[in-house]
Formats: C-alpha cells, structure tokens, sequence
C-alpha cells in the first residue's frame, strides 16, 4: 500500500506532462474541471455580435496554483483576443466580444499557458443562421383512394439552423366570402380547437394529413409552421373545404358517333371513373384532328354521366377526343382530372365540294385538227376535299342526270395531258371520294393575253419561302397565277409548280 501510495503524484504528474506536451498551440483540453465558459447565446444571427467569458479556478488546475494565470482564446484554429481581469475568490476571468460572427458554426476555445503553451480548458460551441423563412407556394390535393390529403409547399432560403416543419390543420373557421378558394391569413378558430396536421420526413417539403385528422366537406385552416432557435415562419393559410381539392380520376369515353342528318355533329357517350358515381361533376371535353395546331375545348358539360353532343366537324376527317372532370360544387380553382385516354374516331365522308384551282396549256397536235392540252389543278383543301380524295375527272361536258359525258381523263395525279378537237373551247374537271363527286369546276381554253406584268421580283421569305411582288396592272385583274420552277446545273431537270391567287386586287403573294 505504501509503495502504491508513494507513486500516485509521479503518474499524475507524468500524465499532466504527457498532456501538456502532445498539446502544442492551444492543444487537447483538461479534464480536471478547472475552467468554465459561458456565452451569451449559442445562438445567434449571422453576422452578429458574440460575448463569451471564461472563468478559471486556480486552485482546481494542477500545476496552476502558483503564478500567473495567462487566458487566450481561439475561435476554431484561429486566435481571438479578450481581456483578462481577476474575480472573486480568486479567480481569473477573460471575456471576449466578437462584433461580427460570421461562421454558421464554430467552437470557441478557451485556452491557459503552462510552461510556455496554450493548453484548452474550457469550450462552447456557437451556432449561427437566419430565422426560417416563410414557407411559400402551398397546396394540397385530396387522394380519393384513402382520402387523405397531401400538402407541398417550398421551403425558401436555408437558415443554417436546425429547423422543425410541421402542416398544421384546424377546423371550424370562420365562414368564407362566396368565391374562389381564399388564402386566409387570419382564419378565427377557437383557442380550444384542436390543431392537427403532419411533420414531414427526411427533409422533404410535403406530408399527408391522414383522413382521422380531417373534416370533408367543411372548411379548415391549413399552413406550414417553419420554427428554429430564432423564431417562427408561417406560410400563407389556405381556408379550404378538403373535398374542393380532391383530384378525381378521369371519366371513359364509351362511344363516338355521327348524328344521322347532322352530317357534321357526332354524340360521344361518357360515364364517370369509380368512385366518384355520388358527386355531381363539372366535365370539358377536348378534340384535334393530327394537323390542328391546338385543341379545341368543349366547356361546361355538367352531370354525373350522359352524352355530350358537338357540330362543325370536318368530313371524313380522324379526330381524338379526350374527357376530363372535377365537382361542379368546388370552388373555381379545384383541380380537374388528368384528361381520359384517348379516343378515335373518323368522321363519315362526304362528296367534295367547292372548285379546284386549275391552269392549262394547249398547243395544235398535228394534222388531225386537235388540240393538245396540258391540264394541272391543286388537289382540294381538307374543308373541302370531305374525306380522302380517290381521284379526278376530266369530261367534254357538265355532268347531267341520266347521262355521263364523255371523259378525256381519269387520274390519281394532279396533272393530265389529253387531246380533244381543235374547237373544244371548255373541259370540266371533278374530284371524287367515295361518297361521291364534286360539281364541276370549268375550265375555259381560250386564251386571252392580258397586258404583263410590271416590277415582278422575289425576296426571301424565310428559310422555306418566298415573297414575290409586282406592279398591278391597269386593266382590271379576276385573279392571278404564279409559276416558278427550280434551276438545276443539268438541262431537262427543271420541276414547275404554280399557284392561283383569286384576289384580283393583290400585288404580293407568298410561295411556300
């Protein structure tokens, strides 16, 4: 025992020196419980003031009891300078101000010299960052499968502080102005209402209120409390009916058909998705055919299921149709239903109609006493084509009852070279589907020279076109054609193309 005894100062003080020298600039702390470090918050706005002092007891340090007491500080690796006086029972004390702290986190030491190092004996660890900012953007869509309700929102700037997020909900507010779906900052609800709600996870910007916690069809005061050690954010209040935010799943389409005697109208039957059979719904149904450029939009259908009826359709002519819906009773901003899968549906053909731009060329063929002519025409627009165009008719004569003319071609083509007698001043040219025949347009072969043109010339359009322009001439015009034809290096390659402008006041025209 004496010999255990003898040896306890001499392993103290070799593991003090031990300490001491592994130590270096203000190196591992004591942990004899010497000194004591206080500040005036660990937390604190970036960029603000930090006070901190540090409070040395002599006669607990080893090694210290006789001497003075030197006291340093070190902000992290860095050294910060404090001032040093003497407290009561002996005691030192060092305090320090740091005007402007801006690290979001940092531990601030404080350290004694022994033996001509910095040796720590005392700390505090500093936090720094903002107040949380206010949470914006939130919304909520209600999932009719488990009727829970699922808020997001977007969180703003970091704070670099732990900060804690929870969606609040709260029943019986006071009632709404009639209207859309209001932002209430001030919803008045009893202090004894219960308040509910969900705290996200893993950081995220959105949770979902289980359907216990919630009131459907009354309003409740739903927002984002984003609080930290500086204070408390919260987001705007939405005063909402949950059920005004339900998403329903898209209606099905049944059928498409055409209205017998409307040629043009089709009904398209519909019925609502599962689940949503007891509401009564708000429906807007959508269509294009493949080269529209947009939708269009058949507004303020209203039921739980029926037929929804639409005329001004092209014929012959494929069109998809989409349905979508959300409660007739919800507020103006609810959310509609993703669009239904598509539908398809040809509308019935029709005989074209309308007349066909044509422009010929003749020359005598030979000694037989006939004339040679070169017909074109452009094929007929959509609107006027009825469905898909089979092909064309060329004949000496209009059509009569009872009697077909004589035809001269029959094509496919846009295009048709035939001879007819030399006398034959008109030809009449159709288009025919398989719904029947155009009335003919006629074509007149006899040739008038009008006075020509003056001041024709071309500038660029854009990459694909062409604006060509000239002087009107003085007697007056019916209509114009213009004809142009590439150049090639190679000599029988060139390919005309034309086209007719009936405005007979134009003086421009644009070539595609």
């Amino acid at each position: 025992m004496a010999r255990r005894g003898a040896g306890t100062p001499f392993l103290l003080q070799l593991s003090l020196l031990l300490l001491l020298h592994l130590g270096g600039e203000c190196g591992p702390s004591w942990t004899l419980g010497c000194a004591s470090v206080a500040v005036g918050s660990p937390v604190v706005p970036l960029g603000s003031a930090v006070t901190a002092s540090c409070t040395i007891q002599r006669e607990l340090c080893r090694g210290l009891e006789q001497g003075k007491v030197r006291i340093s500080w070190m902000l992290d690796n860095e050294l910060v300078a404090g001032s040093q006086r003497q407290g009561p029972g002996g005691t030192e004390v060092s305090n320090l101000t740091l005007p402007r702290f801006n690290h979001t986190q940092a531990r601030l030491w404080c350290c004694v010299e022994w033996n001509g190092t910095k040796q720590r004996v005392g700390v505090a660890e500093i936090k720094a960052g903002y107040p949380p900012a206010k949470p914006l953007n939130l919304s909520c869509v209600l999932n009719l499968s488990d009727y829970g309700l699922t808020c997001q929102w977007e969180q703003g700037t970091d704070s670099h502080l732990p900060t804690s997020v929870v969606l609040k909900c709260a029943g019986k507010p006071r009632p709404l102005p009639e209207g859309p779906r209001a932002h209430c900052s001030g919803c008045r609800r009893s202090r004894a209402q219960a308040v509910t709600g969900c705290t996200p996870q893993g950081g995220h910007s959105h949770c979902t209120v289980p359907r216990r916690l919630l009131q459907l069809y009354r309003q409740m005061e739903i927002w984002v409390s984003a609080t930290n050690a500086l204070g408390t954010a919260e987001s705007e209040h939405l005063c909402i009916d949950p059920m005004d935010v339900a998403k329903l799943d898209p209606p099905v389409l049944q059928s498409i058909q055409s209205i017998p005697f409307q040629t043009d109208c089709i009904a398209l039957a519909w019925d609502v998705a599962r689940g949503t059979e007891h509401m009564e719904l708000q429906c807007e149904l959508r269509y294009r055919a493949p080269e529209d450029p947009a939708w269009a939009l058949v507004t303020g259908i209203i039921g739980r299921a029926g037929t929804a009826r639409r005329c001004g359709f092209l014929f012959g002519t494929q069109y998809r149709f989409q349905m979508r819906c959300r409660r007739s009773s919800a507020s103006a901003l609810a959310y509609w239903s993703e669009w239904s899968p598509g539908r398809n549906y040809t509308t019935h053909e029709k005989a074209p109609t309308g007349k066909l731009d044509a422009w010929w060329g003749a020359q005598p063929a030979g000694a037989g006493g006939r004339l040679e002519v070169q017909l074109r025409w452009k094929a007929p627009r959509q609107r006027e084509a009825n469905g898909r165009v089979l092909g064309y008719r060329v004949t000496l004569s209009p059509r009569r009852r009872g009697r077909d003319p004589p035809t001269v071609c029959n094509t496919t083509y846009t295009r048709c070279n035939f001879s007819v007698p030399a006398g034959t001043r008109r030809v009449y040219l159709s288009a025919y589907n398989a719904a029947g025949e155009s009335a003919p347009t006629e074509v007149v072969l006899l040739e008038r020279k009008g006075q020509p043109l003056a001041g024709l010339r071309a500038v660029p359009g854009g990459e694909r076109s062409l604006w060509v322009h000239w002087e009107a001439p003085l007697a007056p015009v019916v209509a114009y054609v213009l004809e142009w034809q590439r150049v090639t290096a190679e000599p029988g390659h060139c390919s005309a193309c034309w086209q007719m402008e009936r405005d007979g006041a134009a003086t421009t025209a644009l070539i595609q």
